[in-house]
């Protein structure tokens, strides 16, 4: 077999793994990565260096300040507010969730959006004795579809924007209108796959503690100010020359500082899980790379040339594989076929660009693995005691993965 059947087949392994659930996806995803590596498809220090280390580190970073945040009762309080405006209604509950998860992506990466958000939203649903996991799920495509709206919305946007040289505001011109589009097309659709149901836990299981339980809350207003500094960071982060992961981490380590002499566990405030499942979908997609399979690809395209439709070819294309893999690493590997592409039709401009971006984001609410902050929110509920397995998430990602993909079409052809 070729290093790229071979990368093809721990491809598809991972997702038996997935759909079957024997164990924790971390492992899966890591023992795959370990098979390409025993079968000499690559090297370790290859594997290495497929690591994304500055989404690791935006990821570690953020979980440990969002971790301190929760010891300190932020969330708690969050939770009373949401409560408090739904007044008993789920429907209510819903929407307030609904719209800060939109409205927030699109000024933070949707992974620190989900960490922000998703506790706030454990103790409401579970005061209010409802299952929390389908609002999570509408958290989550909210967040993919909400953080597609600007540069730094999304971690793809980030990667898209610095190999296309967009601004800011060139981004957010380019693509605020489309993720305004697909956020009504999930509103639109939501009341249909939402159901209420009673809470499968104990309530004194998740419940939201009092707030002489939160041992940081002294510290809270220092830990929110540092939380508004790493959040103006990445506002500024192009202008200082800073990488996500450094700012994230840099505010972790203020974190850490405020909390001295208090009994905080950091250890205990990261998802390992989560961090271990990113690793090893980062080397698969590096061994997709390396056996040459987006060559492959780019060959392809590049023989049966698709005039008008290449847009259209680069936005259905990225949803599919976006919906197979984390968008970031698979955004990474796309970009040099979509720089070749705009270098054989410059005519396209900056439309193959927006077509990645968009298909990135659709693509990544599909399945519990589309994007990252899927993959935290998963952790996050299985943390608390719900299941949120592949086979759960599935029908609800390919509803709002059809219809998204629909309205994203259109307005690519419209873009045209």
């Amino acid at each position: 077999m070729t290093e790229a059947q071979i990368s093809l087949v721990a491809l598809l392994l991972l997702y038996i793994f997935l759909i079957g659930d024997w164990f924790h996806r971390a492992w899966a995803a890591l023992g795959v990565a370990l098979l390409l590596i025993v079968t000499r498809v690559i090297t370790v220090a290859e594997a290495v260096s497929f690591i994304n280390f500055n989404t690791v580190g935006l990821l570690t970073g953020m979980m440990v300040l969002v971790g301190l945040l929760g010891e300190a009762g932020l969330f708690y309080q969050v939770g009373r507010v949401a409560r408090r405006l739904a007044r008993g209604r789920p429907v209510r509950l819903l929407w307030i969730f609904f719209v800060l998860t939109a409205f927030i992506s699109a000024f933070l990466d949707n992974v620190t959006t989900i960490l922000l958000l998703s506790p706030a939203l454990f103790g409401a649903a579970n005061e209010m004795d409802f299952d929390p996991v389908p609002f999570l799920m509408i958290m989550v495509a909210a967040s993919n579809l909400g953080g597609l709206a600007t540069l730094i919305g999304d971690p793809p946007n980030i990667l898209i924007g610095t190999a296309a040289h967009l601004s800011f505001n060139q981004f957010a011109r380019l693509l605020t209108p489309p993720a305004i589009l697909l956020l009504v097309g999930l509103a639109a659709i939501v009341p249909y796959f939402m159901t209420f149901s009673s809470n499968p836990l104990p309530a004194e299981m998740d419940g939201p503690r009092r707030l002489q339980e939160f041992p940081l809350e002294s510290r809270r207003g220092l830990l929110l100010t540092i939380l508004a500094g790493v959040l103006v960071a990445f506002v500024l982060q192009r202008e200082w020359h800073l990488a996500a992961g450094t700012i994230s981490m840099a505010g972790a380590a203020l974190g850490m500082l405020a909390t001295i002499g208090k009994s905080v566990r950091i250890w205990n405030q990261v998802d390992w899980g989560t961090l271990g499942f990113f690793i090893g979908i980062f080397i698969l997609v590096g061994a997709l790379e390396h056996g040459g399979v987006i060559a492959h690809l780019a060959k392809f395209l590049a023989q049966h040339p698709l005039g008008q439709w290449m847009p259209l070819t680069i936005l259905v294309g990225s949803a599919l594989f976006s919906a197979l893999l984390d968008n970031v690493p698979l955004v990474a590997a796309m970009i040099p076929l979509v720089q070749r592409l705009g270098q054989m039709h410059p005519e396209y401009g900056v439309e193959l660009w927006a077509a990645l971006a968009l298909g990135a984001a659709i693509g990544g609410n599909a399945t519990i693995i589309g994007a990252s902050a899927n993959v935290v929110a998963q952790g996050m509920a299985e943390e608390r005691g719900y299941r949120l397995e592949f086979r759960r998430y599935l029908p609800f990602g390919l509803s709002v993965f059809a219809v998204t993909l629909v309205l994203g079409i259109i307005y690519v052809m419209l873009l045209g």
